[in-house]
């Protein structure tokens, strides 16, 4: 398999590659997938994705090795490894002029674990950025055991300006207590729902009522896996401000994001960096949306 492309879930790594590649100092690689205001086509905000280039298999994905690294109990080696990475991207953004939010993600594990918390808050301190400008993601995969310790943890980030966002809503481990009990500013709507609202009017009235009970919480609504630009519409009409996936953009290397941002900086289109779906994007976003922030009508029938 070519280098660039990427490992199949059948592939099979053993725990002492997987161990080398979180400890050691090749094989991770940490890309960036843009997040985007679907009223004005701006990116607002980023995810921070970990892949693996390992030499025989190419790249391998999350799936592949994450179960892996929980069960040797790496989590917190991978995300202080990702978050380092990250706080470096950042500094190189602002000495471009850019800054946007970038967001790391975590199981409740690591973010229950106050060294997690201690090393971000110490490395964003010593780098002199703004706690603003880093998010954390809770990630669903696995189910919290330890909720008071989460609460408090994730007060302390809120506390020092970061900002907490819920992963995969809707579908994974969190429970109408787990959302009145730690403190939010995002929910991210999973790609399940995203994907079958246009052929499902079950599926579009369930992702509304979600987006609609984040809002009235006052948490920013961002539908996952937005994979086809006909989608746009209606998730403007199902109260999601913004979006995440790849008919908007796949996760790519800082200098293709700092390359977009640019242009957006410096005035050009939003979506106007070389890319294949550009155009169809902005064919599917209408101006006067932006004008008025009513969101478009659409048939779920």
């Amino acid at each position: 398999m070519m280098p660039n492309h990427e490992a199949s879930t059948s592939s099979v790594v053993s725990d002492d590659e997987v161990a080398a590649m979180i400890t050691g100092k090749e094989g991770l690689r940490v890309l960036l997938q843009p997040q985007v205001d679907l009223l004005t086509g701006r990116i607002v905000a980023a995810e921070a994705l970990a892949r693996w280039q390992h030499s025989r298999l190419g790249i391998v994905m999350p799936a592949e090795f994450i179960p892996t690294v929980n069960r040797l109990g790496l989590d917190r080696t991978l995300f202080e490894r990702v978050a380092q990475r990250v706080i470096d991207m950042l500094l190189t953004m602002r000495r471009a002029g850019i800054a946007i939010p970038v967001a790391i993600n975590a199981p409740a594990s690591t973010l229950s674990d106050e060294r997690s918390v201690d090393f971000l808050l110490g490395r964003i301190h010593a780098a002199e950025l703004p706690a603003s400008l880093l998010r954390v993601e809770l990630t669903e995969d696995q189910p919290i055991k330890e909720l008071d310790a989460l609460r408090a943890t994730l007060a302390r980030l809120e506390e020092a300006g970061c900002e907490v966002s819920l992963d995969d809503f809707g579908t994974g481990h969190a429970s109408l207590k787990l959302l009145s009990a730690i403190p939010l500013s995002e929910v991210k709507i999973d790609q399940y729902f995203v994907t079958r609202m246009r052929r499902s009017a079950v599926a579009f009235e369930v992702l509304r009522t979600a987006a609609e009970l984040a809002t009235r919480l006052g948490w920013r609504v961002v539908a996952e896996g937005v994979e086809n630009v006909a989608d746009i519409p209606a998730l403007r009409a199902a109260g999601c401000r913004y979006g995440q996936g790849y008919a908007l953009g796949r996760p790519m290397s800082l200098e293709d994001l700092m390359m977009r941002l640019r242009v957006q900086r410096d005035g050009g289109e939003p979506l106007a960096a070389p890319a294949s779906y550009a155009s169809a994007w902005l064919d599917a976003f209408d101006p006067q949306d932006a004008e008025t922030g009513l969101p478009v009508h659409v048939t779920t029938q």
